[in-house]
């Protein structure tokens, strides 16, 4: 038995080690989820504010866009209200002229590509706009 209770140097340390894994663990982890979540909540925003701003062009019988700013961060959508997204720091996106939706019929006449990198993820998420349709095809390829 000892002659004084209470924990050794040792002893404590590994309780402090625990208690700190269990608290720096975790914190390290949601981390990681929240950059996964920001890129996919902008991609489905992006999908969706493209969508939007078609069928405006379509109800509203005026020409719509999508404008890339020179900074290749922020993209507007012009209907008749403006729309502002932010790219995540994570994906780095190519450069694209202003995307139109001609009025009453939602068409678009460019044929352009949008590309997303996502270097985290080791993926190039492309957006392939469709001639005369203003719908896009998304493809997602792996980066070597």
């Amino acid at each position: 038995m000892k002659p004084y209770p209470g924990f050794t140097l040792i002893e404590s340390l590994v309780v402090l080690f625990v208690v700190t894994l269990f608290i720096a663990l975790p914190s390290i982890v949601i981390q990681d989820a929240k950059e996964t979540l920001e890129v996919v909540h902008f991609l489905d925003h992006f999908e969706k504010n493209i969508l939007m701003t078609q069928q405006a062009a379509i109800t509203s019988n005026e020409r719509t866009r999508m404008m890339q700013r020179d900074t290749t961060t922020e993209y507007y959508f012009y209907t008749d209200t403006i729309e502002k997204l932010d790219m995540p720091k994570d994906l780095r996106a190519s450069r694209i002229k202003t995307l139109y939706f001609n009025s009453g019929s939602g068409n678009n006449s460019s044929l352009q590509k949008l590309h997303f990198y996502w270097d985290k993820n080791n993926q190039k998420i492309t957006y392939s706009f469709l001639f005369a349709r203003g719908h896009y095809e998304k493809k997602i390829t792996t980066i070597n």
